[in-house]
């Protein structure tokens, strides 16, 4: 008798050992487990305000605030900085001319946390005006408004500014219609295209051209 209680209670302590390493084990499992917390997106901190600045110096007070990024004074309050911009292409007396324009004149984007030592040392650069908003604080940019500059800094397309006019006379210098000419009866200044009736064999004929293939007849 005194043989089985001594090798139940050599049981129990094996079920007890058994159960401890088992819990530890569960333990250490949810240690390994916790998730660690991704570093925070740039993205979602602070909010965008806007630096007005003399026209012109858009770019040198964007190269002074990213030397002051550099710095990493204020890596927690300052954040990202965009001079919004458009490629053009200028047709005018049938020349080409592409250029960058800024889409802002005199603006400067800034997603930051307001800190007034920050502030301070922004509106000291030269070439700074002062940031929109209100006398004592500057007003934050709505979520919608700042959507529709990032969008218009992401799009590449590139914008064409001509002189065409409807039912003014072209001549074709480039392509199979080289030589021929005829009044404009529609103009796709997005696709970059106009459409001419242009004679051929006495009968009047739309053709669809590329800007680059036309320009105006001299009368």
């Amino acid at each position: 008798m005194e043989n089985d209680i001594e090798s139940l209670e050599a049981e129990e302590e094996k079920v007890d050992v058994v159960e401890e390493t088992s819990a530890n084990s569960d333990d250490s499992s949810d240690i390994n487990n916790v998730e660690t917390p991704e570093p925070e997106d740039d993205a979602d901190r602070g909010e965008w305000y806007i630096l007005q600045c003399y026209t012109g110096h858009e770019s040198k007070v964007k190269l002074r605030i990213e030397q002051i990024m550099e710095e990493g004074l204020f890596d927690e309050a300052l954040f990202r900085i965009i001079v919004p911009e458009e490629e053009t292409i200028e047709i005018r007396n049938n020349k080409r001319v592409e250029k960058i324009s800024k889409i802002f004149p005199g603006y400067v984007f800034l997603q930051m946390m307001l800190d007034e030592n920050l502030c301070y040392r922004i509106q000291q650069l030269a070439g700074v005006s002062k940031f929109v908003g209100s006398k004592h604080s500057p007003t934050p940019v709505r979520e919608d408004e700042i959507l529709r500059v990032l969008r218009k800094v992401g799009d590449k397309t590139k914008k064409i500014d001509i002189d065409f006019e409807i039912g003014e006379v072209i001549k074709v210098i480039s392509g199979p219609f080289r030589g021929y000419a005829g009044p404009i009866s529609e103009i796709n200044v997005e696709k970059g295209k106009l459409k001419s009736l242009i004679s051929i064999f006495g009968r009047e004929t739309p053709v669809e051209l590329e800007f680059s293939q036309v320009e105006k007849a001299i009368n």
